[in-house]
């Protein structure tokens, strides 16, 4: 059953080469190749040193850390173009005390995470669409808000269009 549901989703895909998908487990690598690609960009731009000799064990930790908790507490939406994965953004579930401005209601809330476009493809509004099906996804499973921080002062204007606004340190969005 497995190798069918398999060849099915390799068919559905080859018919949509660019597509928006929610990830499931099948999607572990593309989502591992494009953290470490994120990681060692920031870790190398920030630091200004050459990261890609970690690369090889984030890489494992983190494909470890999506089997136990993708689709559990950790929701991905990939963009794919020519059936290539080029942009991504989670949304992982606050289990941690929350802080006052998420405690009004008893509903999950969550943190915008891993939001990363390929440099090649950056700048062709893909993570608005990314983020509109990450927002519809937390509604649909119950979130009652999302906040986010960012390190990159170009990317504001995704989230602000998206309706968060600038709270404290964070962005803020109350679905």
């Amino acid at each position: 059953m497995q190798e069918f549901d398999a060849l099915m989703r390799s068919l559905s895909r080859a018919a949509e080469p660019d597509r928006i998908v929610r990830a499931d487990l099948s999607h572990i690598e593309a989502i591992t190749d494009m953290r470490v690609r994120q990681q060692v960009e920031h870790w190398t731009r920030t630091l200004g040193e050459d990261f890609s000799v970690y690369a090889a064990h984030y890489r494992e930790v983190t494909a470890s850390y999506l089997r136990r908790r993708l689709n559990h507490s950790l929701f991905y939406v990939i963009k794919y173009v020519d059936n290539e994965p080029v942009a991504m953004c989670a949304l992982e579930e606050q289990d941690e005390l929350p802080p006052i401005t998420v405690c009004v209601e008893n509903k999950r809330h969550g943190w915008v995470v891993s939001v990363y476009t390929m440099p090649e493809h950056r700048g062709r509004g893909y993570q608005q669409a990314l983020m509109q099906e990450l927002l519809q996804m937390a509604r649909e499973r119950g979130f009652g808000d999302v906040t986010l921080t960012t390190n990159r002062p170009d990317a504001i204007h995704v989230y602000e269009k998206a309706g968060f606004r600038h709270v404290s340190d964070k962005y803020f969005l109350k679905l």
